[in-house]
């Protein structure tokens, strides 16, 4: 497995029908806010591995972050700030656990693109109930 699984919830994220793009979690559908905070956090270690392993100039998981923003948190708001806290958080708790890039990085990554591929499925199943 790698980091593509988070790629494809991010993806999914881009084509939700208009009112998963509201600023609060849609009435009577939508991903519940608990999966889309995990993802976001995930993304944040995604990043942070990157960071760590191919400098600070791989933006390649912070921008599926904004991305995911722009869609599930377009304004300023209570759900954006949480989202970003959880990207926050999971950049943080990466970059404290691995300091330097190490053998076993990528078997760290495997474990999180599992963990996304798991959620990006159950976000994508929740918009289309």
């Amino acid at each position: 497995m790698s980091l593509r699984a988070i790629a494809l919830a991010a993806c999914v994220l881009a084509v939700l029908p208009a009112p998963a793009r509201a600023q609060e979690a849609p009435v009577g559908g939508g991903a519940p806010i608990e999966y889309v905070v995990e993802l976001a956090e995930l993304l944040g270690q995604a990043h942070a591995i990157r960071s760590i392993c191919n400098g600070d100039d791989d933006q390649t998981w912070r921008n599926y972050m904004f991305n995911m923003l722009a869609i599930e948190a377009p304004e300023s708001g209570a759900r954006k700030s949480q989202l970003t806290s959880a990207f926050n958080r999971g950049f943080r708790k990466q970059s404290n656990s691995a300091r330097n890039c190490s053998s076993d990085m990528s078997q760290v990554e495997a474990q999180i693109a599992s963990r996304g591929r798991v959620l990006a499925e159950m976000i994508a199943s929740s918009y289309l109930r």
